[in-house]
């Protein structure tokens, strides 16, 4: 047993010394990318061979660099739960009734040392297969290295040469088994790097993928933007033309013609910019300034108000007629008293466009107090 100890220390040695190796080469991300990949394949290889221990040593080497590295959290789950549930079975159901693979777990309780449980695991394959030369071979082992099982077997001792050749049969193949170590590890690093340049192809093609895919995406999108604004355009083009055909057929007849809601704001912001003109007028006495900008924004109010609930505008040039229009449509108590404001407005930009001259401070007064009340008026009816 100390030759097979002194071998399995080698071995270690030999591994630990790949390792090292390993994790001392060149901290290129390329060369990073070969370790991890040469540890995960190792980890699996192992498992797959029953070596629970060496793989979970690799496993967790590939967690302490990449915890999400493929399917490493997997089989650490996996190992932990072999572990815990299959090798060291405490609820009294026997090995077979669990789905363990006896071999292996025979092998590894033989080589830790628990020579009860191994050969537990080995009399359960003895009980279906008598003649099972793997099965009765380490079975000898454990009678031989174990004082129990050579009394409860009742064989006389084995002489020192027939332990010596079993112990070096068990040598033989252990130097089979670093051999075939070696050999892996020389595939492993080959088929890491091989798999490691086709994954860097593989994201290479699929950046070239995306980024064509996006290209692809925003001609898209450009051609729909100007599909929409092509029809949209359209659409406007017919509304205005109709809309203006129905203007000149209107306004030679009545006093107002037809107005959409959209024209609203419009009318509604140019009400507002000419009142804060005359505020400002005002400030600066500015009186001609100050009274065009009251008309202005009196006339723009009541046009908006006629627009917003009724549909309808006063027809340029005949401003005139939006008092009519006023009286016509709208039905409150305080009508009449903004009408009269209005007309007074009105009166007074007659009076102006008629003498051709610029409006005294009075005049100004006058119509930018006629116009603060009626725009007031406005805005408590409008929303």
């Amino acid at each position: 047993m100390r030759g097979k100890s002194r071998v399995t220390i080698g071995i270690l040695a030999v591994a630990m010394c790949f390792q090292s190796a390993a994790f001392a080469a060149k901290a290129d991300p390329e060369s990073a990318r070969r370790q991890l990949a040469l540890h995960y394949f190792r980890g699996v290889i192992n498992f797959e061979a029953g070596r629970y221990q060496e793989a979970m040593d690799e496993f967790r080497a590939v967690a302490d660099v990449d915890p999400y590295y493929k399917d490493t959290q997997k089989y650490i789950s996996r190992l932990d739960r072999y572990r815990a549930e299959l090798l060291d079975p405490k609820d009294g159901r026997d090995y077979d009734t669990k789905g363990v693979d006896l071999y292996f777990l025979g092998k590894h309780y033989y080589e830790k040392g628990d020579y009860d449980r191994a050969m537990e695991a080995f009399k359960a394959i003895l009980d279906k297969a008598p003649g099972d030369k793997f099965a009765l071979y380490y079975k000898q082992l454990i009678e031989a290295a174990s004082p129990k099982y050579k009394r409860v077997a009742g064989v006389a001792p084995k002489s020192e040469a027939d332990e010596i050749a079993v112990l070096q049969k068990e040598v033989s193949y252990i130097k089979e088994d670093v051999d075939d170590k070696e050999d892996s590890e020389a595939f492993l690093q080959e088929r890491a790097q091989a798999r490691a340049e086709r994954d860097e192809i593989i994201r290479s093609k699929e950046r070239q993928l995306d980024r064509q895919e996006d290209i692809l995406e925003e001609e898209r999108k450009d051609y729909l933007a100007q599909a929409s604004l092509a029809k949209r355009a359209e659409k406007v083009a017919k509304e205005s033309e109709k809309w203006r055909r129905m203007k000149e057929k209107l306004s030679s007849r009545q006093p107002g013609i037809p107005a959409d809601l959209t024209e609203f704001p419009a009318y509604q912001n140019n009400g507002e910019k000419y009142y804060k003109s005359m505020k400002e007028s005002l400030r600066e006495s500015r009186w001609n300034s100050a009274g065009l900008n009251a008309i202005k924004s009196a006339l723009y109010y009541c046009d908006s108000l006629l627009i917003y609930y009724y549909g309808i505008k006063s027809s340029y040039p005949e401003h005139e007629n939006i008092a009519r229009l006023m009286a016509e449509y709208i039905h409150r108590a305080d009508l009449d008293e903004n009408i009269i404001r209005l007309r007074a407005i009105l009166n007074m930009k007659i009076i102006i466009e008629g003498e051709d001259r610029p409006l005294t401070r009075s005049e100004a007064i006058f119509l930018a107090e006629k116009a603060e009340r009626l725009i007031q008026w406005c805005r408590s009816i409008l929303p």
